[in-house]
């Protein structure tokens, strides 16, 4: 006995985990705009895959009868035939640094009915990770159904959601090796000439996100006369959340979100909020731990022979770039191994509280030079108000030493 099939109405947001949009697999126009459509009759609330309904417009346009027909068969076969080379979470739904990926089958079943004019589709369970209960901050990227149904060409549609992930700090930079992985473009394609790639691949992007929110310029790096880098610089607001039954309660708008304490001591540092929001994301995909940061400050306090020409630009780079992180690592191993301690003698003398110092004249130096990753939008607009937003607000006290002025946390109190 056939059980009615009920409409689901497309919500105007879909979502997918940060792990589905860093895989690497290609789907052709009405693949993308079927999957699309399935990701706009999900609920942030479901906890199982519904058999989805989706009308003919919203696949083949205004096309009718027989060629909107054949249209829609052949693509009920080919989602059947359809694997994704998905990258593999770790065993709390997080990305992991250095992620298996495996091909999995994306449809299980696909059908299309004439008399009700539309496909029906039902998702592997296997993606349930990757496209359902996704409330945690950090792991999914959230774009608008409007914006990618103005969308034509496959690659177009996977750029557009490659540099949604980065929406709020307005910059993505990939390698050409990595980008032709993510877009899921075979070794053979566009391998002679780089030129090629970027006229029917980089340009053909360009061209239709210019008439969506995430348009974007392109900067092509080189080392010698090839292109090794692309740089996607674009300018987009960020998406609010819709709620939902297993979502936090809202904040009020007036009421702004408690702030990390190492996002405190970034933003001390000259690292922009668009910065910390990237940091914040990789933290949650557990991409290197809370303590690399201070790790990466305490690098920086380091004396050197030369002085750090744009200290914020330093610590972004080394931290999420993960310049930094093996040694990390090394460091942290080499304090596992137990040590022999030779017996210390006791003073009367108790250790100094920790604390973080910053000399004003640097201070000062970052804020008139704030360098491409503090947006000099996130500044205010004079330097007294920028010491009292960033610093004094958050516990920094002004103080005269060795007759420098400098600005001093304490951490707490002496042991």
């Amino acid at each position: 006995m056939n059980n009615p099939l009920s409409i689901i109405t497309p919500r105007p947001e879909v979502r997918q985990h940060n792990a589905l949009i860093n895989s690497s697999f290609v789907l052709n126009t009405l693949e993308w705009r079927a999957f699309t459509a399935i990701l706009a009759r999900i609920h942030p609330d479901d906890e199982e895959f519904k058999e989805y309904f989706i009308p003919a417009p919203e696949l083949v346009g205004d096309e009718t009868g027989g060629s909107a027909y054949l249209q829609i068969k052949g693509l009920a076969k080919r989602l059947l035939n359809r694997t994704l080379y998905v990258e593999l979470l770790g065993p709390n739904g997080e990305r992991i640094s250095k992620p298996d990926y495996e091909y999995i089958s994306f449809i299980t079943k696909a059908r299309y009915m004439r008399q009700r004019g539309g496909l029906f589709i039902k998702v592997n369970p296997e993606f349930i990770p990757y496209l359902l209960q996704l409330t945690q901050r950090g792991n999914f990227t959230k774009s608008l159904t409007k914006e990618l149904k103005s969308l034509s060409s496959s690659h177009s549609f996977k750029i557009y959601w490659l540099l949604s992930e980065y929406r709020t700090f307005g910059t993505r930079t990939f390698t050409v090796e990595d980008l032709r992985f993510r877009l899921g473009i075979r070794a053979d394609e566009y391998a002679d000439r780089f030129n090629n790639f970027k006229a029917k691949v980089l340009d053909k992007a360009q061209e239709e996100l210019a008439d969506t929110d995430l348009r974007f310029e392109m900067e092509l790096l080189r080392e010698g006369k090839a292109v090794k880098h692309i740089r996607f610089n674009f300018s987009a607001s960020p998406l609010a959340l819709a709620p939902s039954a297993t979502e936090l309660p809202l904040v009020a708008a007036n009421t702004p979100p408690e702030r990390e304490a190492w996002a405190t001591t970034l933003l001390a540092a000259g690292v922009g909020e668009a910065g910390c929001e990237v940091i914040r994301r990789h933290l949650a995909e557990g991409q290197y731990p809370l303590d690399y940061l201070d790790y990466v400050l305490e690098v920086m306090r380091r004396p050197r022979k030369a002085a750090i020409r744009r200290p914020a630009d330093y610590i972004y780079k080394c931290i999420t770039g993960k310049l930094l992180l093996e040694e990390f690592r090394r460091s942290q191993e080499l304090m596992a191994v137990p040590k022999v301690e030779k017996p210390v003698r006791k003073t009367a003398f108790k250790p100094a509280p920790a604390e973080t110092v910053y000399r004003l004249a640097e201070v000062r130096e970052m804020y008139d030079n704030p360098g491409p990753f503090s947006k000099r939008n996130e500044r205010a607009p004079t330097f007294e108000e920028h010491l009292e937003r960033i610093y004094l607000s958050q516990g920094f006290v002004l103080e005269k030493r060795a007759g420098q002025q400098v600005l001093v946390l304490q951490h707490g109190p002496a042991q």
